[in-house]
């Protein structure tokens, strides 16, 4: 067993993937821990505050902003960006996945979005 005191998230919940934790603290803290131990692989700072939990899918893991920033990364030990996308509508609600398309809540919009 192990605590975290600090850059925890009060709003978005954490996700597992392939044994490591992503979180993202409100303030916009990411951090990456090994589950069974609670030891730190990486942290990193996204720009904006983080509501909406993340997301994992197909070895990615999404993060989205109140300010509408969406910030994807590799999973794995190393922080890798792969993307980063703006819309003009912040994130407060947690999206959905369905097959290969992710369900996006703006703040006035509701999307779909898929290649």
């Amino acid at each position: 067993m192990y605590r975290l005191k600090k850059y925890v998230s009060n709003k978005p919940s954490a996700v597992l993937v392939d044994g490591l934790i992503y979180m993202a603290a409100d303030n916009g803290i990411t951090t990456c821990l090994e589950a069974n131990s609670g030891k730190q692989v990486w942290q990193e700072r996204l720009r904006g505050r983080i509501s909406a939990s993340p997301i994992a899918a197909e070895g990615r893991v999404y993060f989205f902003s109140q300010e509408g920033k969406t910030t994807v990364i590799q999973a794995g030990r190393t922080y890798q960006p792969l993307a980063k996308n703006q819309l003009d509508d912040g994130f407060m609600a947690s999206p959905a996945v369905t097959g290969k398309a992710l369900i996006l809540r703006t703040k006035t919009r509701l999307l779909r979005v898929e290649q």
